[in-house]
């Protein structure tokens, strides 16, 4: 189950705050439901969620007109991932009792949260209708259009709601998403995550000055801030770095910002020296557990990411902060000391004009990726047993867009019998308007298969139908990149001129394979309708990629740490030695 974050995060605060006044458990539950009403919203404010949600439902066996236990019920089913459960509640909630401008909100949420963009999108503008301009409606409604596959339209309300609420932080961050999503200029990219930092995460002048030791070659403390630790992509990039670095150089330490704690959570819980929580603490408690901890080196692993926690760094805890993998561009604060980042993803004199960071490329490759051990293994390439080439696209629905549409679409002209899979699309509108979308340039929507968002154990199963995989563009695949390579499926990329077009070059030029890189459409074509065409090869590549991918940088984990831990220390021994400018002492 997936925990709720930022945007969702707002909402799940509004609702208990307006729960825990005195007397309105008890004015709407009655005497008998009271106790219940009010342990169930203590323990979602401590981040108990299951707790919350078994007191609800006992309630509700009692009681199944109980409408604070269907919202509370919806709330803890929210920020368990359970989106059918919160959808089914405040649904519920709608129905007992009316139409309340919250509880529409909620329930637009909930059902947009189970990819029902066009029911949230219907009842989103119930709730504006009961209370125009409200900037968290808004914002709803902005996401819902995405959900939705109408990302122009998102764009544009997200703009006018701006516009309106310009310190909304919410509203910035769709803002600098949507944007990213559909490659806009990195100038205007790079000038919308400057507004937020200026207008959402302003700095604290009273700050208190950084008292860490300025010694040059000591061990160092490095403290990694990340929502992700838990079964999640990001954790595939994390472990091995975890596993691997050398105690006598480097002490870490974990913030941990998720309310989640699964086995992956507890294994790095294992490998972390140092694990803090943080997820109930605001950053200013926060900030002072960092600066007791001692931490030298800060490391963001979520940038603008849900459950990220750039108004902790924007404190400047750490001396020296950077943020690393989480997101695919800049933070936009000027706290943020460093990107790291390498020379393919960011090459040298084109990409330091995206960025208020400064970059650090590591020499070899960014990426660190440890396979999940519950991959199955590669199987033979399906086409010899279809008599058909299939391809697939494995990334979510948002990075579809209808030029990509109408790239495939020539590509599937030019090999009629061929199929395309699409995952992480949506029942209903989205998959509708993806279908007219393939349509309109020609392509029958039956030569399209659609799943939606699938368990782990099914996503990579689907792999085992696939030929060659087509990378999205301009947003590549990373952590999905990497999986589906593992899973023996070779993958066709568009590169571009920012680090989110150039991640799939990066991880193919990494493990030997630069020639399965385009860098215009014309060229993506070729390469995909050439392999196409090579079963041999395709059979030669699948059969084979595991062991070159375990031959390449991608998998030495050993040797990336060291590379990013004498990253480390080279911008350490920089801060050093301005502490010494400034001093007129020795470091």
């Amino acid at each position: 189950m997936r925990p709720i974050h930022g945007a969702k995060q707002t909402m799940l605060k509004g609702l208990l705050s307006g729960l825990l006044r005195r007397g309105d458990a008890a004015r709407v539950a009655g005497d008998t439901a009271a106790p219940q009403i009010e342990q169930a919203i203590r323990l979602l404010q401590l981040h108990d969620a299951v707790g919350a949600a078994r007191m609800c439902e006992r309630v509700l066996e009692r009681d199944p007109g109980m409408v604070k236990a269907w919202e509370l019920l919806g709330v803890a089913a929210l920020n368990l991932g359970d989106y059918p459960l919160a959808t089914e509640s405040f649904e519920r909630v709608l129905a007992l009792a009316g139409d309340d401008a919250q509880a529409l909100a909620n329930a637009a949420e909930a059902n947009r949260r189970a990819d029902r963009g066009d029911r949230a999108l219907e009842l989103i503008e119930r709730a504006l209708a009961l209370k125009p301009g409200f900037a968290p409606f808004l914002h709803i409604r902005v996401l819902a259009l995405e959900t939705s596959w109408r990302s122009d339209e998102a764009l544009a309300a997200c703009r006018e709601a701006l516009r309106l609420h310009p310190d909304f932080a919410g509203l910035h961050t769709s803002h600098m998403t949507l944007l990213n999503r559909a490659g806009a200029d990195p100038a205007l990219i790079l000038e919308a995550h400057c507004r937020w930092a200026e207008r959402c995460a302003a700095s604290d002048s009273s700050t208190p000055q950084h008292r860490n030791p300025p010694q040059a070659e000591r061990r160092l403390r490095i403290g990694y801030v990340s929502a992700d630790f838990r079964r999640h992509a990001m954790s595939d990039f994390v472990l091995p770095l975890l596993e691997h670095h050398d105690p006598a150089c480097v002490e870490a330490y974990c913030y941990s910002n998720t309310p989640v704690n699964d086995d992956i959570t507890r294994r790095c819980e294992e490998l972390a020296p140092n694990w803090r929580d943080i997820v109930s603490l605001p950053d200013a408690e926060a900030d002072d557990l960092i600066r007791n901890d001692g931490i030298d080196i800060l490391i963001d692993l979520s940038g603008h990411a849900s459950g990220n926690r750039l108004g902790l760094f924007a404190r400047k805890p750490a001396p020296v902060q950077a943020t690393y993998l989480g997101y695919p561009g800049t933070t936009g604060l000027a706290q943020m000391d460093y990107r790291i980042t390498d020379a393919r993803a960011d090459p040298p004199g084109s990409s330091e004009a995206h960025y208020r960071e400064q970059l650090l490329r590591l020499p070899h490759s960014l990426w660190c990726f440890a396979p999940p051990l519950q991959m199955p293994e590669v199987g033979p390439l399906p086409a010899f047993a279809t008599g058909q080439i299939t391809f697939g696209s494995l990334n979510s629905a948002f990075k579809l867009t209808p030029q990509l549409v109408a790239l495939w679409s020539r590509l599937l002209v030019a090999l009629p019998e061929s199929k395309l899979v699409l995952a992480g699309v949506p029942a209903g509108a989205p998959r509708v308007r993806i279908s007219r979308e393939f349509e309109l340039n020609g392509i029958n929507p039956a030569r399209l298969e659609f799943h939606a968002f699938l368990q782990w154990q099914e996503f990579w199963a689907l792999h085992g139908r696939i030929d060659l995989a087509l990378d999205s563009f301009p947003c590549n695949g990373g952590a999905t990149t990497c999986e589906t390579l593992w899973l023996g499926v070779p993958l066709v990329n568009l590169a571009g001129k920012a680090f989110l077009s150039r991640a799939g070059l990066s991880i193919l030029t990494t493990i030997g394979l630069p020639e399965l890189v385009a860098h215009s459409e014309d060229e993506y074509l070729r390469i995909a309708r050439d392999l196409a065409g090579d079963r041999v090869r395709l059979a030669q590549l699948r059969a084979g990629m595991r062991e070159r991918m375990r031959a390449s940088p991608l998998l030495a984990a050993a040797a990336f740490t060291r590379d990013l831990e004498d990253c480390y220390r080279t911008v350490w021994r920089q801060w050093c030695a301005r502490q010494t400018a400034a001093q007129g002492g020795a470091c």
